[in-house]
């Protein structure tokens, strides 16, 4: 005698059922999806595919609203007053009946059992979806009643006992898979009290040696003290990793501005991108438009090969008479620059790719149209790098040694442009392509704004007989609307660059360089999948003698 149907809502990509047959497990399985092409671990056929075939056990997926049956609509082109005239074409009615034949083949060709299924989530549409009206006709055969949706349902939830949000049965002997075994165990044990979850994951330990090593990291990291697991946290008996450490000590190698800015957001991120050199995987990928970084590696690009033409004709500081002819240089500049970069990328979509370049000069004419209003400061070195070892593309008075500072830094990199104003001082500017995200005041921004300063102090080294102004950041885009930050060289500013150096030596010398992010830094963090997402939350359980000076250097302006 052949058993009534089971009932069993599943997610969008899998079957969530189990068929357990009281006499043996079945020698045949079937999948015949009515809609869409659905994979098991069985073989797949098509609904009507199945005449003349018998299996055990059949699954039938897809028996929701709006997927099975469809929303029928007569032909827009040809009704079907017009298609009943004519032999051999199919009409509303003929594939309503069609619907309910491709049913009653998929189901007529199980001999023990049944599965109806329907996806409980609609993933486009982020709603749930409710089952079939087919399948309440499907109960009424089966046995002779007519029951409400809500029975159907609750029916269905009887057999899976799976919830949105946590795909697996309550009991994990109905899992089908190994991954929602694991799921059924682990929610158990969340929801049992201290005594009864007590080993329940225990085996996850056995069964891979890389796995044991990252559970107990993940558990150590919520242990209200500071752990290895926590990041680079060495004590005084490791004296070979303290003397590996030290050789990374500001005073020792040279650091880009840029880098130290990732110390005062998270010293484990410091740590394992400048001192570990690690970077995420490149993955190819079609480019449709210019990400921010390339744009703004494209924009400082145009504008030092602009400035640097500008300044062998003679024509810097740039007035307004000089303007149109500027502008001239510049759309030149643009094309030749934006077509190597179109040979480099191979944008995918041409038209994103114009649209695009087709702001950027937008942002380089308005750029070179203030610069023609600030005659009080004139471009005198362009991309000027310095501790670099490729020098191409950079100011031919670019230096090849890093520079020492008085605070105690080395520093390498390069500054956009040194400006140099009508009494011979010097500014340092750097420019920015995004939204501005320092306001006027700032001075080193908790570490976080580090370049200005930093810049201006490199300044009074490479020209040691010049006033040095300050530095300046300068969002040159319409995203930045444009805005000047300056940030003077004065002793406030000397005292925090000291402070920063300071602390940074200290956590380098003592091996202290734990995942401590500030707030909002691990939103886009690199090393999201390295750390996880919760360190911000972690680390406020952690003792916090060791980070008062790395929340000291944070308050800084």
């Amino acid at each position: 005698m052949r058993s009534l149907p089971v009932f069993v809502p599943h997610d969008e990509e899998h079957l969530a059922a189990v068929v357990t047959l009281p006499d043996g497990p079945p020698r045949s399985v079937a999948i015949f999806p009515l809609r869409a092409l659905w994979f098991g671990t069985g073989r797949v056929f098509w609904a009507q595919a199945a005449r003349g075939l018998s299996f055990e056990v059949v699954f039938v997926p897809g028996l929701a609203e709006r997927l099975f049956p469809q929303k029928v609509v007569q032909d827009p082109l040809l009704g079907d007053r017009e298609r009943r005239e004519f032999k051999g074409l199919e009409t509303t009615e003929d594939r309503v009946l069609a619907e309910r034949l491709a049913l009653r083949l998929a189901a007529g060709a199980a001999r023990r059992r049944v599965v109806l299924s329907w996806p409980r989530v609609d993933a486009q549409q982020a709603r749930a979806r409710v089952p079939s009206f087919y399948g309440l006709e499907v109960l009424r055969a089966a046995e002779g009643i007519l029951p409400a949706f809500s029975e159907l349902m609750r029916r269905a939830e009887k057999v899976a006992a799976a919830r949105i949000g946590w795909p697996a049965p309550s009991d994990p002997a109905q899992a089908i898979d190994e991954a929602e075994h694991d799921l059924s165990l682990l929610k158990r044990a969340f929801d049992a009290g201290d005594k009864e979850r007590r080993g329940t994951a225990h085996y996850l330990l056995g069964t891979n040696p890389h796995l044991c090593r990252a559970l107990r990291a993940r558990a150590r990291r919520w242990l209200k003290r500071g752990t290895s697991a926590d990041g680079l946290v060495l004590g005084e008996d490791s004296k070979d990793a303290l003397a590996a450490i030290a050789q990374h000590a500001p005073s020792q190698r040279s650091f880009s501005p840029t880098a130290l800015q990732d110390f005062a957001a998270c010293p484990y991120r410091f740590l394992l991108r400048t001192v570990h050199r690690l970077a995420p995987r490149e993955v190819p990928e079609a480019i449709d438009e210019i990400d921010p970084l390339s744009r703004g590696s494209l924009l400082h690009e145009v504008q030092f090969e602009l400035l640097r033409e500008l300044q062998q004709a003679n024509a810097l500081p740039l007035t307004r008479s000089g303007l149109d002819q500027a502008r001239a240089r510049l759309e030149a500049i643009l094309k030749r620059v934006a077509e190597r970069w179109k040979d480099e990328l191979s944008p995918a979509i041409p038209r994103i790719w114009e649209d695009s370049i087709a702001g950027l000069a937008a942002d380089l004419r308005e750029w070179l149209r203030r610069l023609s209003e600030e005659p009080e400061w004139t471009p005198w070195r362009f991309e000027l790098s310095f501790g670099l070892p490729d020098l191409t593309q950079r100011d031919e008075h670019s230096s090849k040694e890093p520079v020492v500072l008085d605070e105690g830094l080395r520093l390498r990199g390069s500054i956009d442009l040194v400006e140099r104003g009508a009494n011979g001082a010097l500014r340092a500017t750097d420019h920015k392509s995004g939204k501005q995200r320092a306001h006027p005041g700032v001075v080193i921004g908790g570490g976080a704004v580090l370049q200005p300063t930093l810049y201006a102090l490199v300044l009074e080294k490479l020209f040691p007989d010049a006033q040095v102004h300050g530095g300046r950041l300068y969002y040159c885009t319409f995203a930045g609307n444009f805005t000047p930050v300056e940030v003077p060289l004065d002793e406030l500013a000397r005292g925090s660059v000291r402070e920063m150096t300071r602390t940074l030596q200290a956590a380098i010398a003592s091996g202290f360089l734990p995942a401590a992010p500030n707030e909002g830094e691990c939103k886009y963090c690199d090393f999201l999948p390295v750390c996880g997402p919760n360190e911000e939350m972690r680390v406020k359980l952690k003792p916090r003698d060791r980070l008062q000076a790395l929340q000291k250097l944070r308050e800084l302006p």
